[in-house]
């Protein structure tokens, strides 16, 4: 049997932390724990091997009691074998960048209670008062190794109690009369020896096992702090990828107002004229400085909305960003019902609709309005809430279709794909997915499914009576 965990050479450094480096320290600290312990293992069994010696040298001088010496130095003899091999075992651990399993400590322990089992053997058996040294073993074992490994272990310990009841060698005392002293003496040995045995080995790996649960901790907060930032970085994304609609707009319009004011033929326009232009570069002014406000917002409140209070908001946001596109959106039966992370789930329909009135525009369909269904559908046993997106534009080939949302894609009317790679980021973390398909009548449907959450789940969706049809403009 391999009793040998090998560990990654960057495991025994590496620092409890963020994103991949948390695995390491969920890895590392039993990984630790197990070397600490096989390490103390054997210091403890050459102290207990000093104090055997030590028993075996005045027993007979000081308690009267005849030992058979034979059997009792041949067993200490492979006791002190066995822990010679031990620590070579340890130093090749170190050597190899190894470290032990569960199984080797179990077969340590193992060999702890088969030397116990001979020395009692031969020491009157469970007459021994020391036969309760069974008991700080079994603690060690339970400290340190599974459950399945100390039961294996408990089992074993009493098998060779209850033999020890039936077959032993009896003590030979000089004057038996003192027995009862001897006896009483002995459990006195007994208790300081389990005590010590308990408070050195038990009560310094409790120590090391709160360290570890102190690192984990700490480990568990980076990671929320670095699940904030993440989240509040995917939002960054999303607002840059909704900002450069506006800002394009204000470009177009700043460089007509240029041309204009270059044409001598145009020299004596009046402002007035320009009015039209000018509310229309203050409106998408006003929309950059929501959207920056919005990702201040969502980051601080992340309460989810119910569809039919929120729908009707998103679309009017979304359409002060794209005046010359038309979106008609609905919610079906009992999916306005439903709460929704309205902060997510928009960052996501913002980057398919966008996509889609670029297509559209592209195809110079625009006078045809973008649709927008979000209904209750069943796929196998769960419900899914689903978020459909129509347009008339181009298309997506098949072979562009397979790839999209797997990596940034460039898109046929001049996207870059990378907000369509965020958008299915964003959905696979919430439990759903994005999908194309091609639109009967020209154009492609895209779909966001996700797990159809229950009303109940969100107490602070806030009921809000609203039309589930928009059809601005």
């Amino acid at each position: 049997m391999d009793t040998t965990a090998t560990v990654p050479p960057d495991t025994a450094t590496s620092h409890p932390g963020p994103g991949p480096a948390t695995s390491h320290t969920a890895g590392f600290a039993p990984v630790r724990h197990n070397l600490m312990s096989l390490r103390r293992l054997f210091w403890l069994r050459w102290a207990l091997m000093g104090g055997q010696s030590v028993l075996l040298v005045s027993c007979e001088s000081v308690a009267g009691v005849i030992l058979p010496y034979s059997p009792l130095l041949a067993i200490l003899s492979l006791q002190a074998v066995f822990n010679l091999l031990t620590g070579l075992r340890l130093r090749m651990h170190a050597g190899r960048g190894t470290m032990p399993s569960d199984a080797e400590l179990m077969g340590q322990l193992m060999v702890d209670l088969t030397a116990l089992s001979a020395n009692l053997f031969f020491t009157g058996g469970a007459t021994n008062p020391f036969v309760s040294f069974y008991l700080p073993g079994l603690a060690i074992a339970a400290a340190i190794l599974p459950w399945r490994n100390v039961i294996a272990l408990a089992v074993y310990a009493m098998a060779c109690y209850s033999l020890m009841l039936i077959e032993y060698v009896p003590l030979n005392l000089r004057n038996p009369d003192n027995a009862v002293n001897y006896h009483l003496a002995g459990m006195w040995l007994n208790f300081v020896a389990s005590a010590t045995m308990i408070a050195v080995f038990v009560a310094r790996l409790s120590g090391v096992l709160r360290q570890r649960d102190a690192e984990l901790n700490l480990a568990r907060e980076q990671l929320l702090r670095d699940a904030r930032v993440e989240a509040l970085n995917d939002q960054a994304a999303a607002v840059a990828h909704e900002i450069g609609t506006p800002l394009a707009t204000l470009a177009v319009i700043a460089g007509e107002l240029r041309a204009d004011a270059a044409d001598p033929r145009l020299g004596g326009t009046r402002v007035s004229a320009y009015l039209p232009d000018l509310q229309t570069m203050e409106q998408q002014l006003e929309l950059c400085k929501s959207i920056l406000a919005r990702l201040r917002d969502d980051h601080e409140t992340a309460a989810p909305q119910r569809i039919d209070a929120w729908l009707d908001g998103y679309v009017e946001r979304w359409q002060l960003r794209h005046p010359h596109a038309r979106l008609e959106a609905n919610a079906i039966g009992e999916a306005a019902a439903l709460p929704v992370e309205a902060a997510r789930v928009g960052q996501i329909l913002t980057i398919l609709l966008d996509n889609a009135a670029r297509s559209q525009l592209a195809a110079g369909h625009e006078q045809i309005p973008l649709r927008l269904a979000i209904s209750l559908e069943s796929h196998g046993a769960l419900p899914t809430l689903t978020f459909r997106v129509t347009d008339r534009g181009l298309g997506i080939p098949p072979s562009q279709r397979a790839r999209l949302g797997e990596a940034p894609v460039a898109s046929m009317h001049g996207g870059q794909g990378i907000g369509v790679y965020l958008a299915q980021s964003a959905a696979q973390q919430m439990g759903g997915r994005l999908a194309w398909h091609d639109h009967h009548e020209g154009g492609t449907v895209a779909e966001l499914r996700l797990p159809a959450p229950s009303p109940a789940s969100f107490p602070d969706a806030t009921p809000f009576a609203s039309p589930l049809t928009t059809n601005p403009r």
